[in-house]
């Protein structure tokens, strides 16, 4: 008894203690870390004498779980976490120092049972990427092992296109699964779950192609399913037809044999159900379930196997097959990947380096990704959901998004400086497509008027000169003459002081403005965001973003509003880049003049009873000069006439050559990058660099790197 009582008392000894050396370590890491840095880098504005936004820090107490200023701290957490404090024009903490008070914060947080699953939340979701410090991701300083989370990362909506007719013919089935809506790269493995609306059409898809299947509707039957049928009302004879039927699913379906686990379960299920519901309904309805299985909604990167002394584990090689099939297409993997899975040829980086190239060099395969990383990184095809204020079938973006996609390809053909062409070159495809047999073609033909002779007097009547607005024809988006003719000979090559690069395609101009004029907003927040990695703060709620209606006035002068200084702090990233592009009007024509309201002119256009005729429009000379500022490299800072020297600066950057990869990196990894990504960054751009701007040595960089190719988290045995 007496020992008892003596290890108990050591055991509250040792814990109490144990706690005081816990509050100690606290203590010290508050005043050896945590309180220089705020005195460094928070405290000149959130000091003791009027802080800004009423929020003092020189006094915080530094016993995070149990002090009074919890909260101050979790907002001290957040700000951090976004790179939001200290704010971009003060001088910057190092971003490792930053990172390891961000740690010790949300550590000491938890500590007092505080969730700390929400703080930098941002980070992860698609268009805050560019909130971890650049500086710190190339500047070689952060090694060690990388690896992503593992994760289930859903089906997106392309892939079930394919899985559908890979199960039967002619089904008709809804799409389960949506995109990403927002700003940012569309399939991220952190923004969806399998809802219960989801599920729901899930199960009216399987059902429905079971039933074709099974020989209802024009689909085509299987065998082995018709076989089952037959004999399903016999317990005696239908065993060997039920294990037939259920391996026969699992190979259409999920392109695997069952495991034997697997085999014994679905049979014993279908015995069940055919008990309970009767022979077909009982049939179907299994193999209904075999659809719902997770490896029909979910990609597996969970990693298989062994942990290294790092706690990373590797893609199983299934999961690599289908990881290299789903980066590079919309399809299950090919019959050369699925012979080098069976083989055992799919284990290492060299193994997919193999598989990678090989399916980037077949111009056989449609690498539909990789299109759609262009796609998705410019946003040129939002042009298709913007009106515009044009007579009816005038207005038509499909054929402009369509140029562009072959003015990428035909760049990626090359694979030459990929990027520094996409921003620069002067040459573009000019209302084409592309017919299996006769290859470039017209994608819409119009009919030339041509001169007609008066009937009494046999003169020549001219062709009257035609309203651009009234008679408008595809050639006009590109400023091109009213006389000019299709020729199959493309791309075409334009003035380089009027065209350089997707920036001053139609299709990019006329996605990023409204119905009838310009966005110079929106466009300079592209260019802030994509091209040169900086952060644009998300619009306050309570701000009403409206410039003044004033059809009198050019477009800058009425963005003056935006110089308030409440406005300017984020306009000032936006607007002088912005305003560069307005020798584009809203349909991405090239113009001199900006076609404003003749007030005083309009006011005299009267019939003779006083009656308005209409409004009248005057030009006023286009003022597209800009500048670029804090864009983190020096040379490209400065005063612009207009915005085609700033493109030829942005291809020649560095910088804009590693947002660009930082930009790859998401939408091949799913997923924002994190400061521990940075070797695979470095490795990804010095890959593109070395040979010579090749896109096929980035995405083989990205998909053979640590970043891609090992998970840390939860860990299965290998099946």
């Amino acid at each position: 008894m007496k020992t008892a009582v003596t290890t108990i008392a050591a055991l509250m000894v040792m814990a109490v203690w144990t706690g005081s050396l816990s509050a100690q370590n606290s203590g010290t890491e508050f005043r050896e870390l945590a309180q220089p840095f705020l005195a460094k880098h928070c405290t000149d504005c959130h000091g003791k004498d009027d802080p800004e936004a009423t929020l003092s820090l020189h006094a915080i107490d530094g016993n995070v779980p149990t002090g009074p200023d919890i909260e101050t701290w979790k907002l001290v957490a957040e700000r951090l976490a976004l790179g939001e404090m200290p704010p971009e024009d003060a001088k910057q903490p190092d971003p490792l120092l930053a990172a390891k008070v961000l740690d010790w914060i949300k550590a000491e947080l938890v500590k007092g049972g505080e969730d700390v699953s929400e703080i930098g939340r941002k980070l992860v979701l698609p268009g805050h990427g560019n909130r971890v410090n650049h500086e710190a991701l190339f500047s070689g300083k952060v090694t060690g092992p990388v690896a992503s989370p593992s994760r289930l990362w859903r089906l997106r909506p392309q892939i079930y296109v394919s899985f559908v007719p890979r199960i039967t013919r002619d089904a008709k089935v809804g799409q389960p699964f949506s995109s990403h809506s927002g700003a940012g790269f569309k399939d991220y493995a952190e923004l969806f779950v399998v809802d219960e609306p989801t599920i729901n059409q899930l199960m009216r898809n399987a059902k429905s192609l079971v039933d074709q299947q099974c020989g209802e509707g024009r689909g085509g039957a299987l065998r082995e399913f018709q076989n089952l049928l037959a004999v399903a009302d016999k317990p005696d004879e239908r065993a060997e037809a039920m294990t037939l039927a259920i391996r026969r699913q699992f190979q259409i379906a999920l392109l695997r044999e069952p495991t034997e686990e697997e085999s014994v379960r679905f049979a014993a299920l279908m015995e069940t159900n055919i008990n309970d519901a009767g022979p077909a309904i009982g049939v179907k309805s299994t193999l209904a379930a075999i659809l719902m299985l997770p490896d029909a909604i979910y990609r597996f990167e969970l990693g298989r196997g062994d942990t290294d002394e790092s706690g990373r584990v590797m893609l199983s090689p299934r999961e690599l097959a289908y990881a290299i099939a789903f980066a590079l297409t919309d399809e299950a993997p090919d019959r050369e990947l699925t012979k080098s899975l069976q083989a055992g040829r799919l284990t290492s980086a060299d193994d997919v380096r193999r598989e990678v190239e090989r399916i980037l060099n077949d111009p056989k395969l449609q690498k539909s990704r990789v299109m759609r990383f262009f796609e998705e990184y410019f946003e040129f095809t939002a042009a298709e959901e913007v009106f515009k204020d044009l007579p009816r079938g005038k207005w038509r973006p499909d054929v402009l998004i369509n140029d562009t996609r072959m003015l990428i390809q035909h760049i990626l053909d090359q694979d030459r400086d990929v990027l520094k062409q996409l921003l620069t070159t002067n040459e573009s495809f000019v209302n084409c497509r592309l017919d299996p047999k006769e290859g470039l073609v017209a994608a819409r033909a119009f009919k030339k008027k041509e001169p007609k002779k008066d009937k009494k007097t046999g003169e020549i009547i001219p062709v009257p000169p035609r309203d651009p607005f009234k008679q408008i024809e595809i050639h006009d988006f590109y400023s091109l003459p009213l006389d000019w003719e299709w020729e199959q000979k493309q791309p075409l090559r334009f003035s380089a002081d009027e065209r350089a690069g997707i920036l001053t395609q139609p299709s990019w101009l006329a996605a990023f403005a409204s119905n009838n004029e310009n966005h110079a907003i929106q466009r300079g927040k592209w260019i802030r965001e994509r091209l040169l990695g900086g952060v644009v703060p998300d619009l306050p709620i309570s701000v009403d973003a409206k410039l003044p209606d004033a059809p009198d006035q050019p477009l800058r002068q009425r963005m003056e509003i935006t110089k308030q200084d409440y406005c300017w702090q984020c306009h000032q990233r936006m607007n002088p880049l912005g305003l560069m592009l307005e020798h584009y009007d809203f349909l991405g024509r090239f113009r001199k003049d900006e076609p404003v309201v003749d007030l005083a002119a309009t006011e005299k256009n009267v019939d003779s009873k006083g009656n308005p005729r209409g409004t009248i429009m005057t030009g006023v000379p286009v003022d597209a000069t800009g500048s670029v500022t804090r864009s983190g490299d020096p040379t490209i800072d400065g005063d612009y006439r207009d915005i085609i020297p700033v493109l030829h600066k942005l291809a020649d950057s560095p910088r804009v050559r590693q947002v660009f990869v930082r930009h790859a990196f998401r939408f091949w990894m799913g997923r924002n990058e994190t400061l521990s990504d940075s070797p695979t960054l470095i490795a990804a751009n010095n890959a593109y660099v070395k040979s010579g701007g090749s896109m096929k040595a980035l995405i083989t960089s990205l998909l053979t790197s640590d970043s891609f190719l090992y998970r840390h988290g939860a860990v299965i045995a290998d099946r």
